[in-house]
C-alpha cells in the first residue's frame, strides 16, 4: 500500500508542478499584455481562478495526508519521543479540528455545487460551468475530512498502554 501511495503522491506532485508552471506563464502573459502590448486579457482571471482553486485545495489535502502542513513542529518533536501521550493529544486536536471544519465546509459546498449544476451558472468570460471551480474546493475539503478521520484512528497507539 505504501508503494501505491508513493506513486499517487509522485503523480500528484507532477500535476501540481505543471499547474504551477501554467499559473506562472498565464500570469506573466497577462502582465506582458497589459503593460507592454496594452491589451486586456479578461479570460485570464477565470483561468487563473480555476487552476488556483484546484491546486490550493487538492494540494492542501495531499499535504495534510503527508503531515506536511504548517504545525508546531518544535513542540511536537519534543513531545513525540519524551511524552507520546501529549503528542497524541496535540495531533488529535489538530485532526479533529480539521475534520470538523472540513466536514462543515464540505456540506455547504455540496449544496453550492449541486445548485450551480442545476442552474447552469457559468463564469463570465470563459463560460465554463462555475461548479467546475467549486468542485475543487469540495473535493479538497472532503479529502481532508476523510484523511482526518483516518489520521485520528491511526493515533490509537499513542493512547493504548503498552504491556511490559
Amino acid at each position: 500500500m505504501k508503494g501505491v501511495w508513493d506513486k499517487v503522491n509522485s503523480g500528484l506532485n507532477f500535476l501540481f508542478g505543471i499547474a504551477g508552471i501554467i499559473l506562472v506563464l498565464v500570469a506573466s502573459s497577462v502582465v506582458l499584455a497589459r503593460n507592454v502590448l496594452l491589451v486586456s486579457t479578461p479570460w485570464s482571471d477565470d483561468l487563473l481562478n480555476l487552476i488556483f482553486i484546484w491546486t490550493i485545495y487538492m494540494g492542501s489535502a495531499v499535504l495534510f495526508m503527508n503531515d506536511e502542513l504548517i504545525s508546531l513542529t518544535l513542540l511536537e518533536d519534543k513531545c513525540k519521543e519524551s511524552k507520546p501521550k501529549v503528542y497524541g493529544i496535540l495531533k488529535a486536536i489538530q485532526y479533529v479540528a480539521a475534520v470538523g471544519i472540513s466536514a462543515l465546509l464540505t456540506s455547504q459546498l455540496f449544496t453550492i455545487v449541486s445548485t450551480q449544476m442545476n442552474t447552469g451558472e457559468a463564469t463570465t468570460v470563459l463560460k465554463y460551468p462555475l461548479w467546475v471551480m467549486n468542485l475543487g474546493m469540495l473535493l479538497g475539503l472532503g479529502l481532508i475530512a476523510i484523511y482526518g478521520v483516518v489520521k485520528v484512528i491511526a493515533l490509537k497507539p499513542y493512547f493504548i498502554k503498552k504491556e511490559v
